[in-house]
């Protein structure tokens, strides 16, 4: 019986294979034969193919589903389905739908059920051994050429290899330590940066520190630690000047000082996506970042700083320094630093405030959580009175005061969630008639005196008539008996995510949505931010639907080369993960 085929869906197969092979496809061995009078069921309409666009180095591999539907749009019971590359020299398909990627291109892959079908695409990139661009390995010389044969070794490359490395060049950071405190100026142009990165599959460390003084350029995935900080006295891991600038993705840890000092004429740099800890040997000074910023704009987005030794992100400027403008603060993740400090109980996860005015901050989507009820958890607002901010859409939960808002001439604090067995709320300084309030959500008990206004804690009720801001918000005894869940896609990398749960029931296993960061058929690996280069939390090929992750924590990661306190173990209660995809 001759077959015909959803034309709408397979017009460029059948101009490319041919109405011979194309009833071939449609009536071959693999389809079944029809159903009997006994197991009829409703008429299929449609054959969906998932996902629709897919991609993966050479050498990899992604399932694709076939879903049958009917016309109302209800899922059938699928028969077997015949699958076809258009394009098998770039990647091939079996009879269960796995996609093997065999060489760089672009192949069309069909899926096919008696008249229906659907098509996908997927986009084969080069094999990690065929990255083009310039290498650096630890055993590289400067007598290299830049090869994967004669790399460089690193203090060459950052000092432009006699001219050779221009603007818009790729450098490749192979696996391995390359100890040193490095100083660059090496200068790409703004809209052709020069990327120095770490090899897929690798890890190269930069066991010393890196000094950035020239513009344009994206420093990406590569780790930045000091093995013996005790050693480098008063040297961070990773000092900035350079101007649009980028980092990405970063392993920051264990530094004698900063893990990151983010100064003055890095304008319109950002870091983003690192993970920043154990730095600070100097009580009270040292944090995860340290930033100041005069002109342009500054961004901190989607990193994770947690035990440092005094503040996570410290976005502060002493009476001596100019103005502080244009500091933005989104969607990062600070835990318990100070937790590794013996003397100061003033810790801190975020700071914006300073001596001198400031203005045009902003402070969103940030997640912050201290074990216990000790430190300020984010303070908005220093010593000085400064211009506008933005507090929006954060978590903020534990400490001694959890939200704490100085004197600004205007600020705007709407749709936070902050809660734990302190202060919840602390106006130091601000005249409320300035303050913009509201959809903000508390977990605290209403009649605890734990809203301060002129540091006089009193119950929310006579907070609101005090203040006459925070109408018709309430406060929740208790907390939530299911988890709050945030997944922040990288922007930089697909299929890489952090993942943050408030576990308020404790549950020892939390799903994790994460259709939006992986496609069906990926390999993915999941880590405790505290554990980054240990065994995955949790390994596989994604099938659709969401992950379960343990809650039970990790123990929190060593600090290198010297004694401090031992922080505590944020599990079940509250932990980070990060998600990667895996050649």
């Amino acid at each position: 019986m001759a077959c015909v085929f959803h034309l709408a869906k397979l017009a460029k197969r059948l101009a490319l294979i041919g109405w011979a092979a194309l009833a071939a496809g449609a009536c071959g061995d693999e389809l079944t034969d029809p159903p009997s009078a006994g197991s009829l069921v409703p008429a299929a309409a449609s054959l969906v193919l998932t996902p629709s666009v897919g991609s993966g180095a050479v050498g990899s591999s992604l399932r694709f589903t076939a879903t049958l539907n009917d016309s109302a749009g209800h899922e059938l019971p699928t028969p077997s389905i015949a699958w076809e590359s258009f394009d098998p020299a770039v990647a091939t398909v079996d009879r269960a739908g796995l996609v093997r990627a065999l060489a760089p291109g672009t192949a069309r892959i069909a899926a096919t059920s008696g008249p229906l079908g659907d098509t996908a695409t997927v986009t084969v990139t080069p094999s990690p051994t065929a990255l083009s661009g310039y290498y650096v390995a630890a055993d590289g010389t400067a007598s290299g050429d830049g090869s994967r044969a004669r790399p460089w070794d690193l203090a060459t490359a950052l000092a432009g290899a006699n001219g050779r490395i221009v603007a818009g060049d790729q450098i490749w950071l192979r696996g391995g330590i390359y100890p040193g405190v490095f100083r660059t100026a090496l200068a790409g142009q703004p809209t052709r940066p020069i990327v120095i990165r770490q090899f897929p599959g690798e890890r190269a460390t930069i066991d010393g520190g890196l000094r950035v003084d020239g513009p344009d350029v994206i420093y990406w995935g590569f780790e930045i630690m000091q093995s013996n900080p005790l050693a480098n006295g008063t040297t961070p891991a990773l000092l900035i000047y350079g101007a649009r600038t980028k980092y990405i993705n970063l392993v920051i840890h264990d530094a004698a000082q900063q893990g990151i000092t983010f100064w003055d004429g890095a304008d319109d740099a950002e870091v983003y996506g690192c993970l920043v800890y154990n730095n600070g040997l100097n009580e009270n000074k040292d944090h995860g970042i340290y930033v100041h910023n005069s002109t342009g704009t500054k961004l901190i987005e989607d990193n994770v700083f947690f035990n440092n030794l005094a503040y996570g992100i410290h976005a502060y400027a002493g009476p001596e320094d100019d103005y502080q403008r244009n500091i933005h603060v989104i969607g990062n993740v600070s835990f318990n630093n100070g937790s590794i400090s013996a003397l100061w109980t003033e810790r801190v996860n975020l700071l914006i405030g300073a001596e001198v005015w400031g203005t045009g901050m902003r402070a969103i989507d940030n997640m912050l959580y201290f074990s216990g009820s000790v430190g300020q958890n984010m303070w908005i607002g220093y010593t000085a009175a400064s211009g506008d901010v933005e507090v929006r859409g954060n978590t903020v939960w534990g400490g001694a005061t959890a939200l704490t808002v100085g004197d600004w001439e205007a600020a705007t604090v709407r749709d936070n969630t902050v809660g734990g067995s302190g202060v919840v709320v602390a106006l130091n300084g601000p005249e409320p008639s300035r303050l913009t309030w509201s959809g903000n959500r508390y977990y605290r008990a209403p009649t605890a005196a734990a809203w301060s206004f002129a540091g006089v804690p009193v119950p929310l009720a006579s907070w609101q008539q005090a203040t006459g801001l925070a109408t018709g918000e309430v406060a929740q005894a208790t907390t939530p008996s299911t988890p709050q869940v945030v997944v922040r896609p990288n922007r930089y990398e697909p299929g890489r995510a952090h993942v943050v749960v408030y576990n308020w029931g404790g549950q020892s296993q939390v799903n994790v949505s994460v259709s939006q960061v992986l496609t069906v058929g990926q390999r993915y690996e999941v880590r405790n931010v505290q554990d980054p280069y240990g065994a995955p939390v949790a390994r596989g090929t994604y099938t659709g639907g969401a992950l379960s992750l343990p809650m039970g924590g990790v123990a929190p990661p060593p600090r290198l080369g010297r004694s401090t306190r031992t922080p505590p173990r944020t599990g079940p209660s509250f932990d980070a993960f990060v998600i990667t995809v895996t050649l």
